[in-house]
Parts: C-alpha cells; sequence; structure tokens
C-alpha cells in the first residue's frame, strides 16, 4: 500500500513539474493580444531581453486594482533600472468594456493587454489573480507571487531589480 501511495505521489509531482515547464520561460507568452488602444503585441515582445514582471488582473479585482495602484507609481523607477511590467487584463467579453476607462481613470503608463479567453493566463497555470509572474532578462522564469497584500510591491520591486544586477 505504501508503494502505491508513493508512486502515486511520484506521478503527481511529475505531472505538476510537466504542467509548471510550460510557463517556464518568457517566450511561452508568444501569443498577440490586443492593448486597450487595438494595438497587437505580445508579453514576450515586450519583456525581451528585460527583466520583467507580468501581473494577471481584471477590473473586479480589488487586490489586482491595489497591486497595480501600488507599482505604477514606481514604474519609472522600474523602468529607468531594467524592469519592464506588464499588466495582462483577463477580464472576459462581458467585462471587457471596462478595461479602458478604468486604466484611463488611473492614467497607468506601463503596457496593458487584454486576454479575454484567459490563453495567457492558462499558459502561465494561473488560477486566482492577482498573479504575478516575475522573468529574468534571459527569459527563464524567476518567482510566482499569488495575491497581493499592501507592502508586496515594495518586494517585487526590491526582488526584480536585484536581476537586474545579477545580469
Amino acid at each position: 500500500m505504501k508503494i502505491v501511495r508513493s508512486l502515486l505521489l511520484i506521478g503527481a509531482f511529475l505531472s505538476i513539474g510537466g504542467i509548471f515547464a510550460s510557463a517556464q520561460t518568457l517566450s511561452t507568452f508568444s501569443n498577440m493580444l490586443s492593448t486597450p488602444t487595438g494595438e497587437q503585441k505580445s508579453v514576450a515582445q515586450i519583456g525581451a531581453g528585460k527583466v520583467t514582471i507580468v501581473s494577471f488582473w481584471a477590473t473586479w479585482c480589488k487586490p489586482c486594482k491595489a497591486e497595480m495602484a501600488a507599482v505604477a507609481p514606481k514604474y519609472q523607477e522600474l523602468k529607468e533600472s531594467g524592469v519592464e511590467y506588464i499588466a495582462v487584463s483577463i477580464d472576459n467579453t462581458k467585462t471587457i468594456a471596462k478595461v479602458a476607462p478604468y486604466l484611463a481613470s488611473k492614467g497607468y503608463q506601463f503596457p496593458v493587454l487584454l486576454d479575454p479567453n484567459s490563453e495567457v493566463f492558462r499558459a502561465a497555470n494561473g488560477t486566482d489573480v492577482p498573479y504575478t509572474l516575475v522573468f529574468n532578462s534571459d527569459g527563464t522564469l524567476h518567482a510566482k507571487h499569488n495575491g497581493f497584500l499592501e507592502g508586496d510591491e515594495e518586494k517585487l520591486v526590491e526582488e526584480a531589480t536585484a536581476l537586474t544586477k545579477k545580469n
């Protein structure tokens, strides 16, 4: 019985490892997505060669909005240190019309992409938002963060800028 249980656990871990392997590089996210202004871009294209923070969010998610509001004043500092922050909205066809007015009301300067079918979110193995990934400048996945609490933005900025110094 212990052997069977051990084999089942090993199989589960291998399956999980295979799932995570699909989101191990920034190039995984080469799907072209629309920006709120209608341009076509991909996460991989925007983040190429840079330490990149990819944050999945939605207009109906209060912690997502809190994360974006907390990161927004730090965006210029991030860019100057070689870090790109990309917000990817997973609002679906029912709520996507709220994205552009929300962004306009906030005046955010960072790139925003629309993933209304959650294709990129699923490729990232996301389950809940906010879901934030940090990639090294070579495109390898460095860290995953689920949720957001006040102060997390400081840790995120620190983590990402530290990666620029290692590259």
